[in-house]
């Protein structure tokens, strides 16, 4: 796998190496950005993480599917007094599905591992089929990846409307987790 880094120099990764990379690139919520800017910027969520891994593993010969599972935000290690903020706990999270060579697993690499001091568990990359998902999941659902993306523009676009419309939008919740988690410093953009 090649990885174009930022100082135009190229790097070879595994399969595990990029996971690992992705993973430990520090989870924020709120922060403005495309998948293609996740390691310049180091800063993502879920969706941000797996839209830059989905086609960076199906390079390396992996067949990918989109995964969303709706989760309980109260289920996780987060001070209640930050969850108070949440207008709906029940949200949802995206996370891959990978087949190679006849096995089959899920991809989570949401939380990087200075969460794990929080609480949160840490997901690793396993070749035998072994991985979890970092959330507990009501339901799940596969998404076929170009379905997603029409959905993605059609929201951004609203959401755009809504910006010019009435402003920036408050997100007190996202606001307070990364405080909590002391990453203060990413701001959305």
């Amino acid at each position: 796998m090649i990885l174009e880094q930022t100082e135009g120099t190229k790097e070879t990764l595994s399969a595990q190496e990029l996971f690992t990379l992705v993973r430990d690139i520090p989870f924020v919520l709120g922060v403005d950005g495309k998948p293609e800017t996740l390691i310049r910027d180091n800063c993502g969520e879920c969706t941000r993480k797996h839209l830059f891994l989905a086609p960076r593993l199906r390079k390396i010969g992996y067949k990918v599917d989109i995964g969303l599972a709706q989760f309980d935000w109260r289920e996780l290690p987060i001070p209640n007094d930050i969850l108070l903020l949440l207008k709906q706990p029940i949200q949802y999270h995206m996370f891959l599905y990978l087949k190679k060579n006849g096995i089959s697993t899920v991809v989570d690499a949401t939380w990087d591992k200075d969460m794990i001091e929080k609480g949160f568990p840490l997901v690793e990359w396993s070749d035998s089929g072994e991985m979890k998902l970092a959330v507990r999941p009501i339901n799940i659902c596969a998404i076929n990846l170009p379905v997603l993306q029409a959905r993605s523009v059609v929201s951004q676009s609203i959401n755009n409307v809504k910006k010019l419309i009435h402003g920036p939008q408050k997100t007190p919740f996202n606001d307070a987790f990364n405080n909590w988690l002391g990453r203060s410093e990413f701001r959305r953009g």
